[in-house]
């Protein structure tokens, strides 16, 4: 008798033990997908003041557990990122079209144009017409160093309809082997348990950073997939639209690892209007059978 007790203790515990492990796993898949929404919030909505309430009400968390989750997430503070996201997207909206520091600074929720170049200074130590200098002379010298590779830029234009994904975000350097070799796996995992994956499945790159402009470490990356019906975020994984639109692509065929060298290029030597809108990668060989070599297409949205 004392012995089926000590079994039957056991098996309570061990049930007890599982219980604690689905209910850590179902927070975190709960803190995984409010940060997603944050995060996405924040990229969409960056000409707002965005005060720490108007996050936090977005997921229905205290401020105290915002804070908490983000730092976790991004490695550094919320108000840290929220910072660095404002200068960082006023040195894209600077590339993409010349403009005065008031409308700049309202583009990216500064209420001046003083606001905006104190910033600037702090994050790069430079006011924002020297840094653009700056970035530009590195670039120029980045092309010269690369030599004639890619000289010559061929480019097709196309009208992209509305595109619907699926992604799983990576934080840190790109292109790195390990993360980004899991991140593929589980979008292709998740998008076979929910019966999405097809012949018609295109895969997607985001890179939300530049790596010229923003710290290794802290560099956006969205691997997605194209999806034709709706599915319900869950956990790491997040949904996103691509808005339809007119892009110049470029292809890249050969190693990954030439794609920063081309996006180097394309900076010097576009010879198109930028429109505001997202630029993305296209993985071709991942959609075709006994592909010899990896084939890339970068699309660049265009007026």
């Amino acid at each position: 008798m004392a012995r089926l007790d000590n079994i039957q203790s056991g098996r309570n515990t061990y049930l007890c033990y599982q219980d604690i492990e689905y209910m850590r796993s179902s927070t975190e898949n709960i803190y995984q997908q409010k940060v997603n929404q944050v995060i996405d919030y924040i990229s969409s909505n960056l000409y707002k003041p965005l005060k720490l309430d108007t996050l936090a009400n977005q997921i229905n968390v205290s401020q105290r557990q915002l804070l908490r989750i983000m730092r976790l997430s991004l490695n550094e503070s919320l108000y840290s990122y929220l910072a660095r996201q404002r200068v960082e997207r006023a040195v894209l909206y600077m590339q993409t079209e010349e403009m005065n520091l008031t409308k700049l600074a309202e583009m990216v929720g500064y209420d001046n144009p003083q606001s905006l170049s104190k910033a600037f200074k702090k994050q790069f130590g430079i006011p924002p017409k020297a840094y653009m200098d700056e970035l530009q002379g590195r670039l120029v010298g980045y092309v010269k160093s690369s030599g004639s590779r890619q000289n010559h830029l061929q480019s097709e234009i196309y009208e992209e309809e509305d595109l619907e994904l699926v992604y799983i975000r990576i934080i840190g350097k790109y292109g790195e082997d390990e993360p980004y070799e899991t991140a593929w796996n589980k979008l292709i995992r998740f998008l076979k348990d929910k019966q999405a994956l097809s012949k018609e499945t295109r895969f997607i790159g985001i890179s939300f950073d530049d790596p010229n402009i923003t710290k290794s470490e802290y560099c956006r990356f969205y691997a997605c997939a194209s999806i034709k019906k709706k599915i319900v975020p869950t956990g790491e994984f997040g949904t996103i639209q691509l808005r339809r639109g007119k892009y110049a692509i470029y292809t890249l065929k050969g190693s990954y690892s030439g794609l920063q060298e081309l996006y180097n290029h394309i900076s010097v030597n576009f010879d198109y209007n930028i429109r505001h809108g997202m630029t993305f990668e296209e993985y071709i060989s991942c959609s075709e059978e006994n592909s010899k070599e990896p084939i890339t297409k970068v699309y660049i949205p265009i007026k």
